[in-house]
């Protein structure tokens, strides 16, 4: 049984403690992960205008206890208090990650901006978060990234466009059951997407009958697959805070089944997208996640359907035009 480890950060706190805190677990558990991290300035505060917008914000913000998982200051960044930089406030760090022997990609560029403001940016603006992010990447590393993690699961055609003429190894922007290469408008894009496949510990938090550490492992337990990746995403703020012991108990549960954990870059590595289906790319509503995420569809040429774990369920949605 095969499990990759994703970790995204979204903020400056996380980066700053959060993800200390997830690599010394991570270490002494003798696990690896691959990082994505918003390479732009922590807008977190600007968060608030979902109030408005997502039906299911507001629920969400209480049922994972936002502001003491967050903290006041992450709260604020960008509103009534400054917002501070994420990758480049902590290039040391960053090139650290690497050097002990983690995968750094790239998440985004101004998270809040990509995930409120995707499907209003239009070409100019999701290729100058795109520029903006690899550029930072490339001043922190003195190389290219060759990995990339769409803020919040969000993509459109213009976004998938644009990130398969970067050449990369790999994204993994949806959430999904299989590698993939994406079908957006009638085009095959080459490049290999890796979609999360389990449901993130914040969708899951003060979910009825998962109030315990113990349910909540049991949970992730009983939906592994042993024949396909199983893919986790862990957020530095939560994981990487107050549930971090929460996630050393997972880890360990894990190995104790006998799992194997692999960075998606080496999962990349060993697949030829060539070989890999060609699936649709469509919008789906995740149970307890305020708004769409973007998911793996039915496969190219065939009768399947959606398919999505039984806390993933939701509604379709259609995918914003294609570029062009």
């Amino acid at each position: 049984m095969e499990v990759a480890i994703k970790v995204d950060v979204d903020t400056h706190e996380g980066l700053k403690s959060g993800v200390p805190a997830l690599v010394r677990v991570l270490e002494q558990e003798r696990v690896s992960a691959s990082f994505f991290v918003a390479m732009g300035p922590d807008n977190s505060g600007k968060a608030v205008r979902r109030l408005f917008r997502n039906r299911g914000f507001l629920g969400k913000m209480l049922r994972t206890r936002a502001i003491a998982t967050y903290g006041w200051r992450t709260v604020l960044s960008g509103t009534l208090l400054p917002a501070r930089p994420v990758a480049l406030g902590f290039p040391d760090l960053m090139r650290e990650l690497r050097q002990r022997g983690f995968e750094v990609g790239v998440h985004g560029y101004d998270h809040v901006r990509w995930h409120d403001e995707i499907d209003r940016l239009g070409e100019p603006g999701i290729r100058a978060e795109l520029e903006d992010a690899f550029e930072a990447y490339r001043a922190i590393f003195d190389k290219p990234a060759q990995s990339f993690a769409a803020p919040a699961w969000r993509d459109n055609a213009l976004s998938l466009a644009l990130l398969d003429q970067m050449g990369l190894l790999y994204h993994s922007d949806l959430r999904g059951r299989t590698p993939f290469r994406c079908l957006v408008g009638g085009r095959v894009l080459a490049t290999l997407e890796i979609p999360t496949t389990l449901p993130t510990l914040d969708e899951m938090l003060g979910t009825r009958g998962l109030r315990d550490r113990r349910a909540l492992i049991e949970f992730y337990l009983g939906l592994l697959r042993a024949d396909a990746l199983n893919v986790h995403t862990i957020h530095a703020e939560i994981e990487g805070g107050t549930c971090l012991e929460v996630f050393r108990d997972l880890l360990r549960a894990l190995k104790a089944r006998g799992v194997r954990f692999s960075r998606l870059d080496a999962v990349a590595q060993r697949i030829a997208p060539q070989s890999a289906p060609v699936c649709e790319v469509v919008r789906s509503l995740v149970a307890g996640r305020a708004g769409w995420v973007a998911m793996q569809g039915g496969e190219a040429g065939g009768a399947t359907a959606l398919q999505t774990e039984v806390s993933q369920r939701g509604a379709q949605l259609p995918l914003a035009p294609v570029l062009g």
